[in-house]
């Protein structure tokens, strides 16, 4: 066994390629209070909490949380959830780490049903140690789910990793102080992530394994 032996994925765009459902229910969002945003941007809304997103345009936590709700209707109603579908090499990936003995979780600002929801679709979630998942006025940032992940299974810093695409996943890592590996497939802008905690930067999700082993 590598270096590691728990193994914290992110979701959005590590895990799961979500961006067409995620910003179908954020356009639906942003209609109904009239607001327009460059299509652009909306990549680097895939992954973030989804709640700091809408209070930057609505300006207040009560009005974020009330466009949360109507994104959670949309998004799980009309089925924009369902669009997901996980990236080439993870189910593949998954198992291998699982059998050769490594914990795989999962640490994500998306909510923990659909997580869990999503992951026995794709037939991972058996491969799973441990799922957390955002829960509003519980844990809402990246560091808050990796946090209660490592105290729920008290386990030791320098045995866990965060695998994720984002600052946020970086960040988040870095605040808890635990190492993390930056997934080049994802939403991230890459260029501008510097952070000392990432020790490596993975082009696939065969890469992660390779480094992890290594």
């Amino acid at each position: 066994m590598g270096k590691y032996k728990y193994l914290i994925y992110d979701f959005d765009g590590t895990i799961g390629d979500t961006y067409n459902g995620v910003v179908a229910g954020m356009k639906e969002v942003f209609a109904a209070y009239g607001i327009s945003i460059e299509e652009a941007l909306y990549r680097k809304y895939i992954g973030p909490p989804i709640n700091e997103t809408f209070e930057s345009y609505l300006g207040s936590k009560e009005k974020a949380y009330e466009a949360c709700a109507l994104y959670r209707k949309v998004y799980n109603e009309k089925g924009y959830v369902l669009t997901t579908t996980p990236f080439d090499g993870i189910k593949e990936t998954f198992k291998s780490l699982y059998e050769k003995g490594y914990k795989v979780c999962a640490a994500t600002c998306k909510k923990q049903e659909e997580v869990e929801m999503l992951l026995k679709r794709f037939g991972l979630y058996g491969y799973m140690e441990f799922v957390s998942g955002l829960c509003y006025n519980v844990r809402e940032t990246k560091a808050a789910t990796i946090r209660y992940l490592m105290e729920s299974l008290k386990v030791d810093k320098k045995d866990c990793v965060m695998i994720g695409d984002t600052r946020f996943d970086v960040e988040g890592a870095e605040e808890v102080g635990i190492d993390c590996i930056l997934c080049l497939w994802g939403y991230g802008d890459y260029a501008a992530i510097k952070n000392k905690n990432v020790v490596y930067r993975a082009k696939d999700p065969y890469d992660v394994e390779k480094y992890i082993e290594g």
